[in-house]
């Protein structure tokens, strides 16, 4: 046993790389671990045609997997939940689970959390385009402007605000790149976002049911930046406030917004953190019983209650591969996981 190791799996394409090919936090979340632990790591790549030939190299070398791949640079997203779940099954340790990704990492996790204090009612799935036809316009109708996402898609991608107007037109910007769009009525919209929904792999495992969109209120604090709560496990371990660009209604790094890394034992994140904290326990029906995700995310944007005080909607989750490479302290965090499991 003493030749099994510890790995950080990683795609050899993509944006996220640095220099040498890795991702800039890969060598310093194992070298943390191997540090904490006593234990050899070792990074290898996922190659989808050389898929099989890993799974029996790892099968064979590893204690755990931690998945660093960004689901968006995979062409199949769901054969790799699949590599994982296989691998799960063989006995090693998976961070994070398929079974976990598939419930966290959609956006659909915020319709299925309304009645919760984590849930917004005014969250809405739409799963095929009949259904958003059925129900998108009298919200819209209702509120005036609505945010819509693409269940599946990070960076902003896929994400649309929309607004209708006193004439009865609609105007759209999407997030990532703020285009903006206009159409003369609601019929013209509806046509015309047909397009963006995608019918069910029939050969998916893990991706049935998943393909469509969430509807959200639009929160206009979102001006005032998106508040990430960052875990490990259950433990909070940074605030992160996300102030988007002027103008745009996105807070990622892609649409230029602002990062800003504090404590969560700052006075000023004390309710965000209160509700985080009390939030995990309405999140573990989802977990299909594996453990918590090894590094994940609440996202949230600032609203007001009914006594016009602070009030924080949880906006999305991210669990799949979270970037610390700003924050490379919080790899310790990720070793001490490992270190309550494995002896020196």
């Amino acid at each position: 046993m003493s030749e099994k190791r510890i790995f950080i799996i990683e795609y050899a394409k993509g944006s996220d790389k640095g220099f040498d090919g890795f991702r800039p936090d890969t060598k310093p979340i194992l070298n943390a671990i191997s540090e904490a632990t006593g234990i050899d790591t070792e990074v290898v790549f996922y190659r989808p045609n050389r898929k099989y030939d890993l799974l029996e190299y790892l099968k064979e070398h590893a204690y755990a997997v931690i998945s660093r791949i960004n689901p968006g640079n995979l062409k199949a997203v769901d054969e790799y939940f699949q590599f994982l779940k296989a691998l799960s099954n063989a006995g090693v340790e998976i961070h994070t689970h398929p079974d976990v990704m598939i419930n966290l990492d959609f956006k659909d996790i915020l319709a299925k959390l309304k009645g919760t204090k984590l849930g917004d009612e005014g969250t809405h799935f739409y799963h095929t385009y009949t259904e958003f036809v059925s129900n998108f316009p009298a919200l819209l109708d209702n509120y005036g402007i609505r945010v819509l996402k693409t269940n599946y898609g990070s960076t902003g991608e896929g994400v649309y605000l929309v607004s209708k107007k006193e004439d009865g037109s609609i105007f759209t910007v999407e997030a990532v790149n703020n285009e903006k769009y206009y159409y003369e009525d609601i019929n013209e919209f509806l046509h015309k976002f047909e397009s963006n929904f995608e019918a069910d792999d029939e050969n998916a495992a893990y991706f049935q049911g998943k393909a469509g969109f969430v509807g959200c209120r639009y929160l206009e604090r979102i001006a005032e930046g998106e508040i990430r709560v960052l875990l490990v496990g259950e433990k909070i371990v940074s605030v992160v406030h996300k102030k988007p660009q002027e103008g745009a209604f996105s807070a990622t790094l892609f649409s230029g917004a602002q990062y800003k890394y504090e404590s969560p034992d700052e006075p000023k994140w004390k309710e965000v953190v209160k509700l985080t904290k009390s939030g995990l326990k309405d999140i573990n029906p989802y977990l299909s019983g594996q453990q918590y995700p090894l590094l994940w995310t609440m996202d949230y944007i600032m609203d007001y209650d009914a006594d016009g005080k602070d009030s924080y909607v949880l906006s999305e989750i991210n669990c799949s591969c979270v970037g610390i490479s700003t924050q490379l302290e919080v790899a310790k965090e990720v070793a001490k996981v490992f270190k309550k499991r494995f002896k020196k």
